[in-house]
């Protein structure tokens, strides 16, 4: 970022866009009026930043007057001439989209907390525990009164194999699958919401865990939100 100085108000943006088709920006920001001197009116100044973008196409001088200030918040701390495709409100949605993903899946591998006969205990759940749990739940559909299955490790660091009778079995595969269903469908509907955003500052505004609003849901959330909330 850098200051600017001219004789009139140059407004929040300049977009050049060169002959290969990629573009110069300058973005402007805290734009104010000199106080005059003895020799007359001094102008105009404001923080600017210079950035590059790899095609006008990507980023068009629209999306980015309209996102103004989301750009120049992202950029001033940048080097000047820095490369802002990531800017793009379609290659932020993918990096946004990606982040939601991985924020779910560490959220259903942390597991779960399951309040069984001998009390609350805590059951991880990555793939290997999802695939556990789908044998378990065959064997009690063989009729087994008793099922080994492991908790999280406790403070020794070790994860004992113990047996589980049967109805507290069943209530952890019920639980661990209802959690690993509503995480699923809570981050589905979080990306219908992404793909309804049209600026890449709304974009950035979204956390795993956030409210949905009502439009964006699926019906399966909706569900879920009723029976959480009762």
């Amino acid at each position: 970022m850098h200051k600017t100085n001219s004789p009139v108000p140059q407004g929040r943006i300049t977009y050049v866009i060169l002959p290969d088709g990629s573009a110069d920006i300058w973005i402007r920001s805290n734009e104010v009026e000199l106080p005059e001197t003895e020799e007359g009116p001094v102008g105009y100044e404001a923080d600017e930043v210079y950035c590059k973008i790899s095609s006008a196409e990507i980023a068009p001088e629209s999306e980015i007057e309209a996102d103004v200030d989301f750009w120049f918040e992202n950029l001033k701390d940048l080097e000047e001439g820095a490369n802002a495709d990531f800017l793009a409100k379609e290659n932020y949605r993918s990096v946004v989209r990606s982040a939601i993903s991985a924020a779910c899946e560490h959220t259903i591998y942390e597991g779960v907390d399951v309040e069984l006969s001998t009390g609350v205990e805590h059951f991880s759940l990555t793939s290997t525990d999802q695939t556990n749990l789908f044998g378990k739940q065959a064997e009690l559909s063989a009729g087994a009164e008793k099922c080994a299955y492991h908790r999280d490790a406790d403070e020794t660091g070790t994860k004992p194999c113990v047996y589980y009778p049967a109805a507290d079995m069943q209530k952890i595969i019920a639980t661990a699958m209802a959690f690993v269903t509503y995480n699923t469908t809570y981050c589905n509907s979080m990306f219908v919401w992404l793909d309804n955003l049209t600026k890449a500052s709304e974009m950035a505004a979204l956390f795993y865990g956030a409210d949905i609003p009502e439009e964006y849901q699926s019906e399966v959330l909706s569900d879920y939100l009723s029976q959480i909330g009762a």
